[in-house]
């Protein structure tokens, strides 16, 4: 009885560790990218469109790099959505369109949040 105890306590453990991990793992790599999708849109607003492209092909190689480590933790598809969005953002950038690039800058802000909040203990991502 007590090694099932002991069994059961040290798998929890276990699990909870590697939570922890994936945690900060997902929050390192979201605050990261968020953080150069605000400068990206500061610097479109700016209309800096060399440099905002610069810093988007950035954050597209770091995505890359990162994000695939994590998809076995994440859900796959939210992944895509922020490389799609990467994607969308740099065409705009090299085209030049001012607004396109605002719509697709704000539209990676909010697939890396979601990345983000999909990682949260919640009620809602349990079930």
């Amino acid at each position: 009885m007590r090694r099932r105890v002991l069994t059961i306590l040290s798998v929890m453990a276990l699990l909870a560790v590697l939570r922890l991990v994936e945690f900060i793992s997902v929050h390192s790599l979201t605050d990261e990218a968020l953080n150069r999708t605000h400068e990206i849109l500061s610097d479109v607003r700016a209309d800096a469109l060399d440099a905002a492209l610069q810093k988007a092909r950035a954050l597209d190689q770091l995505w890359d790099e990162r994000a695939v480590r994590l998809e076995m933790m994440v859900d796959h598809k939210s992944t895509d959505d922020v490389r799609y969005a990467l994607s969308r953002l740099i065409g705009a950038l090299e085209c030049g369109d001012r607004t396109s690039a605002m719509i697709y800058a704000g539209e990676l802000e909010g697939g890396i949040e979601h990345v983000s909040e999909r990682q949260e203990l919640s009620v809602q991502n349990i079930l």
